[in-house]
């Protein structure tokens, strides 16, 4: 009995002493940044690209961390080349001999094997339509700018339209569009209008389209949209042409899914340009009146069903335009809307939608912002 209560005894000095030596030690290390990610074939990888480690003391460890696991990736001058979900263990010890260790699945997908303006998005049905292609601005993708855009979906236009032959977009506006201005933050795209001088111009803003990167012909192209209220404010939802066989603009022919004048933040417009090119150009449009209580400032839903002959308007799912009577001169309708389109999404600043009116500086003391909660293309069933 003696034997087993000194036994009880030492067993409980050692554990105190085991505790004591542990409490003076301190506390392992700690990782951050290390997150399963996924990455393309051929993609550059940099193993300890945004990954940190710091002692209790906050000293950076960042420098000691070593990483198992990537012989099995196939990597050659940083370059991905094996297909292949791993892991990746990191390990770091600290001057008291204490490690932390962290894992992360490292996936390698080869890009023909997925597509790219699906990826990150729900398989979505608009009744007899399909999803094939959208943005729910998440950070689930591979080709992110660092402003968080995904660059597999959206390219930016830079400017004041000269680049593309168009001094200032061709409708006297007087912005400068700039990467900077759009950014992607809390799931949604944000482009901000700024009362700053650049190049020459007094604002700047944000236009972004899907040219290089998607189009199609017929469906229903829809996004989710909060718009800013004010004089001289000009965003839009729009489409135009890939390679329209018909010509310039417009006998190659313009979709406006959305345009908003700021100065009147209770109406919305949808139309159509067509006709001949420019200036022997015509165009069709209607106006959505909001209910009262609501108004552009509102997260709304715009869209259009396109099919051939026919083209329909939407705002929050209510019909409130029809089209079915255009033409491009020297073409047979339903030309020249029977080809492949590309997307649109820019805040312009003046022009002459709204009389060439400019917003006064006072708007600009809080933030003057286009928000876009997803953009969704679909194709009708067979």
């Amino acid at each position: 009995m003696k034997k087993l209560i000194m036994f009880i005894v030492l067993l409980s000095s050692l554990f105190i002493l085991v505790s004591c030596i542990e409490e003076d030690l301190g506390e392992i290390p700690v990782f951050s940044g290390v997150e399963d990610k996924e990455y393309l074939l051929g993609d550059t990888f940099e193993p300890l690209l945004g990954i940190t480690a710091v002692d209790q003391d906050g000293n950076d460890l960042t420098e000691l961390i070593e990483v198992d696991g990537l012989d099995d990736m196939g990597l050659f001058n940083n370059t991905l080349a094996n297909v292949g979900t791993f892991t990746l263990t990191f390990t770091v010890t600290d001057e008291n001999g204490l490690t932390a260790m962290a894992e992360a699945l490292i996936t390698v997908i080869n890009p023909e094997d997925i597509d790219l303006g699906l990826y990150g998005c729900d398989a979505i049905t608009q009744g007899d339509y399909v999803l094939t292609w959208c943005d729910e601005f998440t950070d689930v993708g591979f080709n992110f700018n660092a402003h968080g855009v995904n660059l597999d979906k959206w390219r930016f236009q830079i400017g004041t339209g000269s680049q593309y032959g168009l001094t200032n977009w061709g409708n006297n506006e007087q912005q400068y569009y700039r990467e900077q201005n759009a950014r992607v933050e809390d799931g949604r795209l944000i482009i901000e209008a700024k009362r700053e001088s650049y190049a020459g111009k007094n604002y700047t803003s944000a236009r972004l389209w899907t040219q290089p990167t998607f189009s199609q012909t017929y469906g229903r192209f829809e996004a989710s949209i909060k718009l800013p209220a004010g004089d001289g404010m000009w965003p839009a939802f729009w489409m135009l042409p890939q390679n329209s066989p018909y010509g310039g603009w417009a006998r190659g022919g313009e979709i406006d899914i959305m345009e908003a004048r700021g100065r009147l933040p209770r109406q919305a417009t949808g139309a159509i340009h067509f006709g001949d090119t420019w200036p022997n150009n015509t165009y069709s449009s209607n106006t959505y009146f909001f209910p009262t209580g609501t108004d552009i400032t509102d997260f709304n839903e715009y869209a259009v069903e396109w099919e051939e002959g026919v083209i329909r308007w939407y705002v929050n799912g209510i019909n409130f335009y029809t089209l079915t009577n255009w033409y491009a001169t020297g073409f047979d309708f339903p030309a020249p809307f029977d080809v492949n389109f590309y997307l649109i999404l820019n805040l312009a600043i003046g022009g002459n939608f709204d009389g060439n009116i400019l917003p006064p500086d006072s708007l600009f003391d809080e933030p003057v912002l286009m928000e876009v909660e997803y953009v969704r293309v679909y194709q009708k069933q067979n």
